[in-house]
């Protein structure tokens, strides 16, 4: 089923089993409109503008006509032709004056009378964005590797991570108040070519902390939001292609390589599965972009977003990691092609 983008701006969630090529393809037509090329709206109508300011000069003068003849005329108040010169003089005042400031400021709006002086609108908003790149890059990475034409099984979710039915934990937090959020927004399933089940998963946490301090003039309040990620990768495999594979933990631990800013939470190993989970702590990038010339100056400051772990690159070295095992227990059997010990 094409990408219907109506309902994915209802809920902000992008479900779908599909192919690579496929996902891929929608991904893309969830990127921001300024990513693609932009869409000419036709200038607005000065015909049509100038045809609404004459139809509220026109009421503005009918009204001064008809106070003008209630002003001069010797009509009796209690008479049903003053109360009806009066209830037109108000109406078409009123309208009038909407009518001819409509005309004026028709320009900013999107209507008939003008292009929208709004931004445009996103498909995917620019804190999102992130996420939306860090999907791409995993499945761009990978698609040689999966089971050719087979179908994987993506879920998005770009909706925010403070949303209704998120809070996991409220309470108070010293002399303030604490609050929780998960946000479990990515889930990516899919087959290699060898049989091998592949699962990758990611929640951000969020933790809201606020505070209320009673001034002798003011009343001030003060918040802070901290957030981290936990990212996990698991594969699911034949157990009598990897034999001895549950005795293997202690070693998979000195297996294991990840980036700076990444942390080992759990490493769970069993006959037909493996998974790693990793936490990044200081929030992440899709792909973190090679520095420039000018970033390695003596004394000159990185920017915020250098800093911050690859999340991409993350999610590289924690498969490698688990497939450096499986290449392991898969030789046990195997006594011509044994491979070097974890």
């Amino acid at each position: 089923m094409p990408l219907d983008l109506e309902a994915f701006q209802k809920t902000r969630v992008y479900q779908r089993r599909a192919t690579v090529a496929e996902v891929l393809e929608d991904l893309q037509a969830l990127a921001p409109q300024s990513k693609r090329a932009p869409e000419v709206k036709p200038a607005p109508a000065r015909s049509e503008r100038d045809g609404m300011r004459r139809l509220g000069k026109g009421l503005l003068l009918a009204t001064g006509v008809c106070i003008g003849a209630l002003w001069l005329l010797p009509l009796d108040q209690r008479s049903g032709f003053f109360g009806l010169l009066l209830m037109l003089s108000f109406f078409m005042g009123l309208g009038g004056a909407m009518v001819f400031i409509a005309s004026w400021l028709g320009a900013g709006f999107d209507s008939p009378m003008g292009a929208s002086f709004w931004p445009a609108t996103r498909s995917v908003e620019p804190d999102k964005e992130q996420r939306r790149l860090l999907l791409a890059t995993l499945l761009e990475r990978f698609r040689l590797d999966l089971l050719d034409a087979g179908p994987v099984e993506v879920t998005l979710d770009l909706s925010s991570p403070l949303a209704f039915g998120k809070s996991v934990h409220q309470g108070k937090h010293g002399d303030g108040t604490r609050e929780d959020f998960a946000d479990p927004w990515l889930s990516l399933q899919g087959r290699f070519a060898d049989g091998t089940h592949l699962n990758v998963s990611m929640v951000d946490q969020v933790r809201m902390l606020k505070r209320t301090k009673t001034l002798p003039l003011k009343v001030k309040h003060q918040s802070k939001r901290t957030e981290s990620s936990l990212i996990q990768v698991a594969l699911r495999v034949k157990p009598e292609r990897h034999p001895g594979l549950s005795a293997m933990e202690g070693r998979v631990r000195g297996v294991v390589q990840l980036p700076p800013g990444a942390t080992l939470q759990q490493l769970r190993v069993a006959e037909d599965r493996m998974e790693l989970r990793v936490l990044l702590k200081e929030g992440w990038v899709a792909q973190a972009r090679a520095p420039e010339p000018s970033d390695l100056l003596p004394g000159k400051a990185q920017k915020a977003s250098a800093r911050k772990p690859d999340a991409s690159h993350t999610v590289t070295m924690m498969l490698s990691s688990l497939h450096q095992v499986l290449n392991h227990s898969s030789s046990q059997g195997q006594p011509g092609k044994m491979r070097s010990t974890p």
